[in-house]
Order: structure tokens, then C-alpha cells, then sequence
């Protein structure tokens, strides 16, 4: 149950993080970001896995960059949270189906 809370809100902080960027509202990074948090909070307790603590700062920053109206630096300081997202949804996958 747990996993599927996590996932649901790591989906919904994406996608209201990738229309806020596209629609140039702020608010909606923000509200992404704060979605973010438990995902990073879990994943974060894992010795391995320490440097997932530097993905808020870049997902308020891409919001940050938003609010200066600099949407290339937006999208870059974004672009690590999804490939994360992208990569561990990818070893989710894997493990489950791959047997």
C-alpha cells in the first residue's frame, strides 16, 4: 500500500511539475515539489542513496528559476528529478515483470 501512495504522489508531483513548467505557474512547481518530499524522504534513509537529498533543492530551484522567468534553467534544474523518477519507476518495472 505503502508503494502505491508513494507512486501515485511521485506521478502526480511530475506531471503538476511539468505543466506548471510548461504554463509558467510557479505555484504548481511548488505544490510538485512538496508532492516530492515523502518519495525523497524514503529513498533518502538508504546509505546508497544519500545524494537523492539534493533533489528538492533542484526541484524548488527549478521553481525558483520559474519565478525569474528563466524557463531553460528550469527545465535543467528539473531534468535530474525526472531522470530519477524515470530510473527507478525502470527498476521497478524490471524487477517485477522481468521474471
Amino acid at each position: 500500500m505503502p508503494a502505491l501512495i508513494f507512486g501515485m504522489l511521485v506521478v502526480l508531483a511530475l506531471v503538476l511539475s511539468i505543466f506548471g513548467l510548461i504554463k509558467n505557474k510557479t505555484w504548481l512547481v511548488v505544490i510538485g515539489a512538496v508532492l516530492f518530499l515523502p518519495f525523497v524522504y524514503y529513498f533518502g534513509g538508504s546509505p546508497n542513496t544519500r545524494i537523492i537529498i539534493v533533489l528538492p533543492f533542484l526541484h524548488f530551484g527549478s521553481a525558483y528559476a520559474l519565478y525569474q522567468n528563466n524557463k531553460m534553467m528550469a527545465w535543467s534544474l528539473f531534468s535530474p528529478v525526472i531522470f530519477f523518477v524515470l530510473f527507478v519507476m525502470g527498476i521497478v518495472v524490471i524487477n517485477q515483470f522481468g521474471n
